[in-house]
């Protein structure tokens, strides 16, 4: 069998599918007629389709005999997903990669009509539909192996993260049994098999590493370590399994071999990657050294989608949800036939918690996105970008980014609190539903979307009695209200009465707050100081003061009000002034920042402790942080006004430029990654802070702020963000000191460069050097000359390039500035190789080489290891170069920097190609479509030859001209010729294509340029 005998777990028979209802009672959809509800009407259910090792296909009649690597491409990409129409453009790049030989329409009909001979001689008729748009395989979606392997992986992640290890370890060990060798098995060797290989692969990691989660969990931490030993050595970079191991041994009673773990990981990163353990790493050090009772908790993973991480983590609550359970019935019901569902309601009714308990029950991996800290409607997508973990794409807008990453992906995507920005939330849905088939969006709001297709669900409150009715204490046991007030009291420590008096007054509270579970937490938290009958007659004394605001608002608003400014009044004037000034935060904050707003010497900490207490400000589980929520930071604000709210926005900017300052700093050090993690963190802050700088009297404040981001936006992909931040800033600080305002221009100028405007960074340098010149800045003057050559190099001009780099490091060596002497270095060694001077290149990659590992910075570090691979590759010692660039492929995949991936693939499938691997084809797609992804012209266009070099190797003539044909129109986009150390491979391909009369051909202008 396919699934290499695998079962489903008993726990999973009735718990697949949708729920029906049947009178009062619910019958879930099992496995057995999963594939026929999804399929649809009339398909095969004794068909099975692996992909999760060979490409095979099982029917009535036994295996189907496939013909050949095409017809197993051709059943694996209409196989993922299944009963799904593939377009012919689409099965076409699956097989031969971008649009084929001139015959590729007539060559997929002929493989499809062979393909569904085969079909029928094994007794699966019909299996091929055509449609308009393409063609569709008519299967259950439980046939395909890779479908049960993410629902099983799926399910179990979503067990462990409700605290259900047991499950979870069923869901995920069924998932793993279902692999039988390497994926996608007899498939052709394409961009869209290498992509999804690469996906199938992590998830399949992904999913080991929560298996083991959920079973250290169950207290198998002695069975796990030998596994765990052997996951480490076949991963030595992954730091979640090294993490696993160290987590094992001290739950076993081993703290000194823990420790001893820790230090071989330690290491390990030290020795192959020259970087330091992560701070998670790190701090797992400490709580074993210290014995941190917080070690005998059990690991709970995010969630992914097809394997990749994910920013945006479903919230694990701390708190049971209580009376919901009609509404998350209803709403599964809903989900399962709708794909845009928008739960409504007024503020603090609980959409959230309802939304959140709906997605950890959810069959897809789940992207969850708090809107609230929003303040504009063109940062929803960017939001939903971040929370995916997709990098800003040159030349692409981010709507149409979401798109391409999301097309294929099986995913429920929870945008919450949107009420603000309902137009723009609207226009999303819009843009993605029709281009994601697999996507489906959960979305709270106050007021629907108003798009087509949208199923609006409206969340009422509470049930509460009727104060005017005597009720003993069980009688009201069956109000929701009523149960979630005393849960909410009993957590905070209170003893509620059940005498007849004590149930009146309960009464009387929950129907004054009108059964709003915000109000009814925020009251419950007061019972622990205060008992209930004087919780009620507060209420009732101040009813007619505080419903005297607004008489347009909705009475569930007024009734929320009243709650806040209760709570609010109890608070002293210390923890009034602070709560105030809460509500600049955008978004999470933490003690230090806290800190800093208050305009006193100490307690901070100590208001901020109270304030918590008091349930109006939220203390975040998995990190140091706080927030408040949306209705509590509304009201906040409604508070902050006059000198009191200039100060707080004041001393919020300067706490935050202090921040930006002090990481800019450290960004070139082994701990760059951690700052670049903590600096994430506070984007939201950092734009609500440029947003009043540049508005404040002090224009230095702006500029300085902005300026010390722009490294930040530059080393995270927020291209788009730093450019406004310093255009902004440099145009309220007009007439602001020179020398603030030449490094807001030099920031302008890299991000301008990294965005392809090449003209435009040409005009801010020349503006910049101008600047620098007058200050006599020569640091300034030399870094600017550094990108001017960095400009030059792009377009070939090799000898300009090398006159500014040489230029700028005679001038850092007569500063003796250390790091600009290693980047100088490094880029004349950058431009040495390019065009051929192999021996300068390799003297002046050392020399930085050495520099950077003085300095710590292992990002550039990685970049001196892959420009001495290519010149170990360029001079025939392709042993050196697969060691050097290994070893740099690795520090780049540990800081995430998909830039030095794609680099170090790209010259892998060189080196690998020279000896004659089978692998270099595979590396190069994979490095061409990484830098698709980043939308790098020039080095797509140098991957794409060396591909049409090994077409013509393999005497795949017409892929090899359109391969070349799509080089050169890249080149000429950005006006860039063939690095002149790539001309001898290109006019071998040329000449062999010329020589084979497939087509003829001319030497490209480019090409003689590049000569």
């Amino acid at each position: 069998m396919c699934d290499n005998g695998a079962t489903w777990p008993c726990s999973a028979l009735f718990s697949l599918g949708r729920a029906d209802n049947i009178g009062d009672s619910q019958i879930h959809v099992g496995p057995a007629v999963w594939g026929r509800r999804w399929g649809g009407v009339g398909m095969p259910n004794s068909v099975k389709i692996c992909l999760l090792g060979p490409t095979e296909i099982t029917g009535p009649d036994g295996m189907v005999e496939l013909h050949g690597s095409g017809q197993r491409t051709l059943i694996a990409r209409m196989a993922l997903p299944p009963d799904r129409a593939v377009t012919r453009p689409a099965l076409i790049n699956a097989l031969w990669d971008d649009a084929g030989p001139p015959a590729a329409p007539k060559t997929l009909h002929s493989h499809l009509a062979h393909l569904r001979r085969r079909l029928r001689e094994a007794g699966l008729t019909d299996l091929i539909a055509t449609r308009d748009s393409g063609y569709l395989l008519r299967v259950p979606e439980d046939a395909v192996d890779v479908t049960r392997f993410e629902t099983f992986s799926v399910r179990g992640r979503n067990a462990l993260a409700a605290g259900d290890p047991k499950a979870a370890t069923e869901w995920l060990r069924s998932a793993l049994t279902i692999w039988r060798g390497e994926a996608l098995t007899g498939c052709r060797s394409s961009e869209w098999r290498q992509a999804e290989t690469i996906r199938l692969n992590e998830a399949r990691v992904a999913t080991t590493e929560d298996l083991i989660s959920a079973r250290l969990a169950l207290g198998e931490h002695v069975t796990a370590i030998g596994e765990l030993e052997f996951l480490v050595i076949q991963h030595p970079f992954r730091e979640q399994l090294w993490e696993l191991l160290i987590l094992a041994l001290y739950r076993s009673g081993r703290q000194a071999d823990a420790l001893a773990a820790f230090q071989r990981a330690r290491a390990t990163l030290i020795e192959e990657l020259g970087i330091e353990p992560g701070p998670k790493l790190r701090r797992l050090e400490t709580a074993i050294l210290t014995a941190d009772p917080s070690l005998d908790q059990s690991v709970i993973p995010g969630p992914t989608v097809t394997g990749h991480r994910l920013r945006g983590r479903l919230p694990v609550p701390l708190t049971r949800l209580v009376g919901r359970d009609t509404d998350i019935a209803t709403m599964r019901q809903t989900l399962a036939q709708r794909r845009l569902v928008t739960l409504t309601g007024p503020g603090g009714c609980g959409k959230t918690r309802l939304a959140i308990a709906i997605a950890a029950q959810y069959d897809k991996p789940v992207c969850f996105v708090d809107l609230a800290p929003l303040t504009e409607s063109h940062l929803v997508p960017q939001a939903v970008a971040d929370a995916l973990c997709l990098s800003e794409q040159r030349g692409r807008g981010v709507i149409d980014s979401l798109a391409d990453h999301l097309a294929d992906q099986a995913l429920l995507l929870v945008l919450d609190n949107g009420e603000h920005l309902v137009g723009t939330c609207a226009q999303l849905a819009c843009a993605l539903l029709p281009n994601c088939p697999e996507l489906q969006i959960l979305a709270t709001s106050r007021e629907p979307l108003h798009v087509p297709g949208e199923t609006v669900h409206a969340l009422r409150p509470l049930a509460t009695p009727d104060p005017d009715t005597a009720h003993s204490y069980q009688s009201l046991l069956r109000y929701d209200a009523i149960q979630l007030f005393l849960d909410r009291a009993q957590d905070s420590g209170a003893q509620i009465g059940t005498d007849e008096g004590t149930a009146h007054e309960l009464a009387l509270i929950c129907a004054r707050l009108d059964g709003l579970p915000l109000a009814l937490e925020l009251a419950a938290a007061r019972t622990a100081a205060l008992p209930v009958r004087q919780i009620a007659a507060h209420l009732h004394d101040r009813l007619h003061t505080l419903f005297s605001g607004s008489h347009v608002a909705r009475p569930q608003h007024r009734a929320l009000h009243t709650t806040i400014k209760w709570s609010y009044d109890l608070l002293n004037p210390d923890e009034r002034a602070l709560f105030r000034r809460l509500a600049v935060f955008a978004g999470d904050f933490g003690l230090p920042a806290v800190t800093a707003l208050w305009p006193h010497d100490d307690h901070a900490a100590d208001l901020l402790g109270r304030l918590v207490e008091k349930s109006l400000v939220i203390k975040e589980t998995t990190a140091p942080h706080y927030r408040l929520l949306d209705t509590i930071h509304k009201f906040a604000a409604a508070q902050l006004v006059g000198d009191e709210l200039a100060d707080a926005r004041r001393r919020h900017a300067e706490f935050h430029l202090a921040l930006a300052e002090q990481a800019e700093e450290r960004l070139d050090g082994a701990d760059a990654v951690e700052w670049l993690d903590r600096l994430a963190g506070e984007h939201e802050n950092f734009r609500a802070a440029v947003a009043w700088a540049i508005t404040a009297p002090d224009a230095t404040l702006a500029l300085r702020l902005a300026g010390s981001l722009f490294r930040y936006c530059r080393l995270r992909g927020h291209y788009g963000d730093g450019r406004k931040w310093l255009a902004d800033a440099l145009d309220h600080g007009a007439r602001a000191p020179d020398d603030l305002r030449a490094k807001a221009f030099s920031g302008a100028v890299t991000l301008t460069f990294l965005q392809c405007e090449y003209e435009k960074a040409v005009q801010l340098a020349e503006q910049n050097l101008d600047l620098y010149q007058s200050l006599g800045d020569m640091h300034g003057v030399a870094s600017t000359r550094l990108l001017l050559g960095s400009i030059c190099r792009e377009h070939a001009s090799y000898q300009q390039a090398m006159d500014y780099h040489r230029s700028a490091l005679e001038a850092f060596q007569a500063m003796d500035d250390a790091p600009g002497i290693a980047r100088a270095l490094q880029l004349c060694a950058f431009t040495a190789w390019l065009r051929g001077d192999f021996d300068s290149a390799a003297t002046w990659a050392r020399m930085s080489l050495r520099r950077f590992e003085n300095l710590g910075d292992a990002e550039s570090i990685a970049s001196a290891l892959m420009h001495l691979g290519a010149v170990a590759h360029y001079r025939g010692d392709n042993t050196q170069a697969l060691q050097l660039l290994t070893k740099a492929n690795a520090i780049s995949g540990h800081t995430g920097c998909l830039e030095g991936i794609a680099w170090t693939l790209n010259l892998l499938g060189l080196v690998h190609n020279e000896t004659g691997s089978d692998e270099a084809r595979t590396l190069l797609e994979q490095s061409l479509t990484l830098h698709r992804k980043l939308g790098d012209q020039w080095r797509m266009a140098s991957v794409l030859e060396a591909l049409a070099a090994i077409a013509c190797n393999e005497r795949r003539w017409d892929d090899a001209a359109h391969l070349l044909s799509e080089a050169r129109t890249s080149r000429t986009a950005i006006n860039s010729p063939v690095p002149t150390c790539e001309v001898p491979r290109y006019l071998r391909t040329l000449a062999a294509l010329d020589a084979a009369d497939e087509r003829p051909l001319t030497i490209p202008q480019t090409a003689h340029r590049a000569k």
